[in-house]
């Protein structure tokens, strides 16, 4: 699938603050940064939906590694665009199909992207612009808040390409919702709205469109003109027991999503949705 950039967005080697040589994030493509004061914020920007392809997993896998090292405050994490992160290249799919050990390279990152997030004692702000499917609802739920447009759809609809969620969710929508809410969504697929994550508590807070910018602004500023080291303590502590718990299971559901990677489903749910028809899946 052949990906159009929007052409109202800069794209990633547009100018920023921080694209320049000796800086950490000068050498990522589809990760842009930019800073003002105390508060990061990165931009996924792999058109037209952000959708995690082998690349931008990649420097996901790496990117809170390095800001981990930064002197930042508080993080804003983004997509460029209309979503946040969604959909996925289908040729890029189909080609991971028949060559097993570019699948493993992926699902070997996948637990580094949980891992990293999780460890970092910044306050990581999800500015949930647009759709937020399969791992960009992981990505979104690891931030420390979630703030979307009310309309915006958030789901994890690995089951309807074959798969299970190895990227985290498997273990983060019970922890957040419950466990019957959470098979629900997670047996079916189906999505919620903001405005209906953010009423079962599985985001902070969902506005309309035209008010994000403002809200994410006012709570990033807020944390970054808090007492930052506390803050950063806090999340510390907070996040102790799921990083227990990610260190238990990152690992282990990363690989039983490798598994229904090879199953014959998986490459179904691929060629039927290429073709516009219902999948025929067969249990294997």
């Amino acid at each position: 699938m052949t990906e159009q950039r929007d052409p109202l967005d800069a794209g990633p080697n547009s100018a920023s603050p921080l694209r320049m040589e000796g800086d950490p994030y000068h050498a990522y493509r589809y990760i842009r940064a930019s800073r003002e004061g105390g508060i990061l914020t990165l931009t996924m920007d792999q058109p037209p939906m952000n959708a995690a392809g082998f690349d931008l997993h990649d420097e996901l896998s790496r990117i809170f590694y390095d800001v981990a090292r930064d002197d930042c405050d508080v993080v804003v994490l983004t997509g460029a665009g209309r979503a946040f992160s969604a959909g996925g290249d289908l040729d890029e799919m189909l080609a991971r199909t028949e060559n097993p050990q570019s699948m493993a390279a992926m699902m070997e990152r996948a637990p580094h992207i949980v891992h990293s997030m999780l460890a970092l004692d910044v306050p990581v702000i999800a500015r949930v612009n647009g759709h937020a499917l399969g791992l960009g609802a992981t990505l979104a739920l690891l931030c420390d808040v979630a703030i979307m447009d009310e309309r915006a759809r958030i789901g994890d609809p690995h089951v309807a390409m074959g798969l299970t969620p190895g990227d985290g969710g498997a273990f983060l929508w019970p922890v957040l919702v419950g466990y019957a809410r959470a098979r629900h969504h997670l047996l079916t697929g189906d999505p919620l709205t903001g405005a209906e994550a953010a009423a079962i508590g599985l985001i902070h807070k969902a506005v309309p469109a035209d008010a994000l910018d403002a809200a994410v602004a006012a709570y990033a500023g807020r944390l970054a003109g808090g007492a930052t080291y506390a803050i950063k303590a806090t999340k510390r502590t907070i996040n102790m027991a799921l990083r227990a718990q990610a260190q238990t299971l990152a690992e282990a559901h990363a690989g039983i999503e490798q598994l229904t990677l090879l199953s014959q489903d998986h490459r179904e749910a691929i060629l039927a949705f290429k073709d516009k028809r219902p999948a025929r899946f067969e249990g294997r």
